[in-house]
């Protein structure tokens, strides 16, 4: 009998890879918004890449974007679970717009963009003081 081990599809090996999987989830709806976000667990930070520097225009697309990326990172839903706040509640959010300025982002408990209100800051860490006092 002979004995070979079964193979996976490229996609599937893809797949278990988590980031992957993430990245695959979030292009999944092709679209202009251009950005790269990280955090420090405090602060929230979106950094605007796009050329024309419309990602002002677009903050409740992002946010919903970001969002939805925390729930994948963390592994649960707050839509399923009513005790639980949204993915963003706590998080103070910095914009940098293409120019390079900060901008406070205001967002609602229930993680709904608000607006935005500007730092007039180029310094990571001013900005990142500023936007400690947003409320």
């Amino acid at each position: 009998m002979n004995e070979t081990t079964p193979s996976t599809s490229p996609l599937v090996a893809q797949l278990t890879d988590t980031a992957a999987l993430k990245a695959m989830l979030l292009s999944v709806r092709p679209s202009p918004i251009q950005f790269d976000w990280g955090t420090d667990n405090l602060v929230l930070w979106i950094d605007d890449l796009s050329i024309a520097g419309t990602l002002l225009d677009q903050m409740r697309e992002v946010i919903s974007r970001v969002g939805f990326a925390i729930e994948l990172e963390t592994g649960w839903d707050h839509r399923t679970d009513e005790a639980m706040y949204h993915p963003l509640y706590g998080y103070r959010i910095l914009l940098r717009d293409a120019n390079g300025l900060w901008h406070g982002v205001r967002v609602t408990p229930s993680g709904e963009f608000v607006d935005t209100l500007p730092l007039e800051e180029i310094n990571y860490e001013i900005a990142y003081d500023k936007v400690m006092w947003i409320d």
